[in-house]
């Protein structure tokens, strides 16, 4: 057949998203909450779950840090705090099925390879970093995500 002729045979099939994973991060809240926003969006209108996921990284300690104990458990909870504030954030919009999902290590590897297979979503929603910051921030990491996804992703700006 030839590309015209697929092209008027071609029909607007309608995509079912069903889990939808948003990744933020509380480094640089800049490209995380206009990410949220768009995938709070799509959720709503497609009455998907969204998974929310951070990722809390040992890097972003110095080593100063790291010899107090404490440090790191101290991030883990002020990330899981913020987390439960973005689901709560979801709820109020409208999003009714909401799952926080809290990781550890580099951003776009745990998301990759534990977030992914386990929340299974048929779109990942990252925001472009505005900002500099140390670490790898999700934002810096969204070119890695995107190559290796393997589902769609949509970078928000």
């Amino acid at each position: 057949m030839k590309p015209i002729e697929e092209l008027k045979n071609y029909h607007v099939q309608n995509v079912d998203l069903k889990n939808i994973l948003v990744a933020i991060d509380v480094d640089d809240f800049t490209s995380s909450d206009q990410a949220f926003d768009f995938a709070c969006t799509i959720a709503q209108a497609a009455q998907a779950r969204l998974g929310i996921v951070t990722v809390v990284e040992s890097r972003d300690i110095n080593v100063f840090e790291s010899l107090t104990p404490g440090t790191m458990e101290d991030k883990r909870l002020e990330a899981s705090h913020d987390l439960l504030t973005y689901v709560k954030k979801a709820q109020e919009f409208g999003v009714q099925n909401v799952k926080p999902i809290l990781t550890e290590g580099t951003p776009n590897k745990a998301i990759l390879e534990e977030v992914v297979p386990d929340f299974k979503p048929d779109l990942i929603v990252v925001g472009s970093e505005t900002k500099k910051v140390l670490g790898k921030t999700i934002g810096s990491q969204a070119e890695g995500i995107i190559e290796k996804s393997p589902v769609s992703v949509i970078v928000v700006r």
